[in-house]
């Protein structure tokens, strides 16, 4: 006995060593594999019209969006960008540093042109009431650097005309100072041509100032003078500045409260009167077809605030209409707001709009409907009927959306969407909706079949698409290892609280595979725990699954007894689990089934991040950073494992048992049997305790099943009670019971 002592606390040290630090807050966040309310990041690829799944849980922008792209309206690479920015900003995803590379920009540009100029940092933002108020946008600092460039290559011949305007330029960008006066020595030598030129730049750069520096009456007057003069570059510009200096200075003399409701507000509403009358002028002039992009953007900005539900009603024209530049972001997002506000438009709308709001309509989500089914049949017969009569995609895609497998009409459906490519913007969506369908219906080698027209490249940066055919594909998966390649997915975004998703900028190639949760239903009663650990010590899964199945492949083996999958899992650990090398070595060399399953037992008692059971998500053992713990418990985590229910059904499938299905069935049962682990660890101590009484390990495996109580799945059970009670009357001198000197 004594010998057995000395061998046995020897590798006490894995179980008892020091743990990493550990935060005792909660996590507030968990992966999602498919997001809700937005696409996939990053979100340039849905901008480029590659959809995806179209989902009916998307805000009104993106719906919007799909359609138009369903539609077939183009999307040009002027368009995109301000697109994905708008879109980044409703999901406060804009990067902290949004102008560094306009500010690079201009500066290379600066030094450039007049290398001999000391370096000038634009005041991009102003302190106001102790907040850092934006100044200057990334669009002028874009323009300085063109013409800057620009300039240099028309007064090649004139260095200090080219020095004098960054001089200038240094000063609009500057803290606020008058521009000094101009040097009527440059002109000598120089043509007209070039001096007109050289009043325009200033002229210009006058009224710039002005706008920058808070003088709206004076930057107002700069511009407009620019605007009517024929001969100035800068006359389509100045006319659009003309309006956004209006707009400046209603918002800068608007008093604290609520920009977006200022019904009251007599001289903020008559100056974006004012603006709104300029940007009619401005987009009604061919001559000005320049700045029409920014002044859209613009007048979306002012009739937001000034007609709302006539805005809206007119926005529905305004995002289909195709090469409107900056616009479509503006106009896009004002729409998402609105929609949000506005429940239908009420008089005649054109055509295009109309049939764009009643798409919105039968998009719309019904969890929130008084009854729910009967919404979604009214919406899958607006679809149908649409469709039938238009044959346009995007009411095939809703019809399919909401469609049940025995809906009227589904058969022609289904038919239809089989000859849209999947490549094309709404293809994998039908492939998806159809698939699911088919399955529905019985119809599996269809729905496989509609499946595998899905080439991989078309999802493989599309983590919620991807994640949803996955699901589908296991769903229909003709065998367990079918089953078993769809079983990972890859995470889409981050929850909050359950309140947002969190911004994901990481590539989806380096993003965290884990467990889906249809993929643990389906898996876990067929695979037996030496199966787990051939899948482990294999490469198909990514390193922290690996990881995480070994140690659960040795969790559920000890559990169900299976002496052979206990000593083999155990000698694998031993190659990757430095800390536990010693007592998985001194286990599997134990000269009995029982003598081994008891050891096996005492150590899982020890290890609370340890589960006999699958779990998806980012579970603790999905994790192979050399630092973590596993004999550490965590708050808000999961410690140990909650047993199966033993009527819990298992999903169906589609494939045949395999050969070890028996085996894969006797564990589960002894799964189920076994419960939750905090009473399962406290049986298995006291039996043995009770048949061992001069076992040095018996008031140990005790004090570790009452430890395991404090925060794992099971606590305050009447099995823990009468582990503590047993520990304190049969060992209460040991250090074991000293240890533990409550029950939880």
């Amino acid at each position: 006995m004594k010998k057995l002592l000395v061998t046995f606390t020897s590798g006490l040290a894995f179980l008892f060593a020091p743990a990493e630090a550990q935060a005792c807050g909660p996590e507030y966040y968990e992966p999602v594999f498919v997001t809700n309310s937005h696409p996939d990041w990053p979100l340039s690829t849905f901008a480029a019209g590659r959809l995806g799944v179209v989902r009916e849980s998307l805000r009104t922008a993106y719906l919007v969006f799909a359609y138009r792209t369903m539609m077939g309206i183009p999307t040009t690479p002027e368009e995109q960008g301000p697109l994905v920015t708008r879109w980044a900003s409703m999901h406060h995803a804009l990067p902290a540093h949004t102008l560094e590379p306009e500010l690079q920009r201009w500066q290379a540009a600066r030094k450039q042109v007049a290398p001999q100029l000391p370096e000038a940092l634009p005041e991009i933002a102003r302190q106001v009431n102790h907040a850092q108020s934006p100044r200057i946008q990334a669009d002028a600092l874009l323009r300085a650097a063109d013409t800057a460039t620009a300039l240099a290559r028309t007064w090649k011949k004139h260095p200090a005309l080219v020095e004098e305007w960054v001089r200038n330029q240094d000063t609009v960008f500057g803290p606020c100072a008058i521009l000094p006066e101009p040097d009527a020595r440059l002109d000598e030598g120089v043509s007209a041509q070039h001096q007109a030129r050289r009043r325009d730049e200033r002229a210009y750069q006058e009224a710039a100032s002005r706008f920058y520096c808070d003088d709206p009456a004076g930057a107002l007057a700069a511009f407009q003078r620019i605007a009517e003069s024929k001969d100035s570059p800068y006359r389509a510009l100045a006319a659009y500045l003309v309006a956004r200096t209006h707009v400046r200075q209603a918002l800068m003399e608007k008093e604290a409260g609520d920009l977006f409701d200022a019904k009251n507000d007599a001289v903020f509403l008559s100056r974006l009167a004012e603006a709104d009358r300029v940007l009619d002028g401005v987009l009604a002039s061919p001559e000005l077809r320049g700045v029409h992009g920014p002044a859209r953007g613009l007048r979306s900005l002012v009739r937001y605030r000034l007609q709302r539900g006539a805005w809206y009603c007119e926005l529905l024209s305004h995002v289909l209409e195709p090469g409107t530049g900056s616009a479509l972001a503006a106009e896009l997002g004002d729409l998402d707001l609105l929609s949000q506000m506005e429940n239908a438009c009420q008089g005649p709308l054109p055509a295009p709009a109309e049939a764009l709001q009643a798409w919105l309509h039968a998009m719309r989500h019904t969890r929130y409907s008084a009854k729910p089914e009967a919404a979604r049949r009214a919406q899958y017969d607006t679809a149908l009927a649409r469709w039938k009569k238009t044959a346009q995609v995007p009411w095939l895609v809703t019809a399919l959306l909401k469609a049940t497998p025995d809906a009227p009409g589904l058969p022609e459906l289904l038919a239809a969407s089989a000859k849209v490519a999947p490549a094309s913007p709404a293809g994998v969506t039908l492939a998806y909706h159809a698939a699911r369908l088919l399955h529905a219906r019985g119809e599996v080698e269809a729905a496989r079949a509609r499946l595998d027209s899905v080439p991989a490249e078309l999802t493989r940066d599309l983590s919620s698409t991807d994640n949803l055919l996955r699901e589908e594909r296991l769903a229909v998966a003709r065998t367990l290892d079918d089953a078993l390649r769809n079983a990972v997915s890859t995470v889409a975004s981050y929850d909050y609280s359950g309140s947002f998703a969190d911004p994901y900028t990481t590539a989806p190639a380096d993003r965290p595979r884990l467990f889906n949760p249809r993929a643990v239903a389906v898996l876990e009663p067929r695979l037996t725990a030496k199966r787990m650990g051939e899948l482990a010590a294999g490469d198909t899964l990514p390193p922290p699954l690996r990881r995480q199945l070994m140690w659960t492949a040795f969790a559920r083996a000890t559990v169900a007894g299976d002496d052979a999958t206990i000593q083999a899992v155990a000698k694998r650990l031993a190659e990757t689990e430095p800390k536990a090398k010693a007592e998985l070595l001194a286990l599997a060399g134990k000269p009995t089934p029982q003598e081994r399953q008891f050891e096996a037992q005492l150590l899982l008692m020890g290890l609370p991040a340890v589960s006999a059971r699958l779990h998806s998500g980012e579970d603790r053992l999905a994790n192979t950073h050399p630092n973590l713990s596993l004999t550490m418990d965590v708050s808000y985590q999961r410690n140990g494992w909650c047993g199966p229910q033993p009527d819990a059904s298992v999903p169906s499938v589609h494939f045949e048992d395999t050969p070890d299905a028996p085996d894969a069935a006797r564990e589960w049962k002894a799964l189920q049997d076994a419960g939750d682990s905090v009473p399962y660890f406290a049986r298995i101590a006291m039996a043995w305790a009770q048949a061992h009484p001069d076992d040095p390990r018996s008031p140990i495996a005790l004090y570790r099943a009452v430890r395991a109580s404090k925060r794992g799945c099971g606590q305050a059970t009447r099995e823990a009670r009468d582990a503590f009670r047993y520990l304190h009357k049969h060992y209460g001198k040991t250090r074991w019971a000293k240890r533990t000197p409550y029950v939880y």
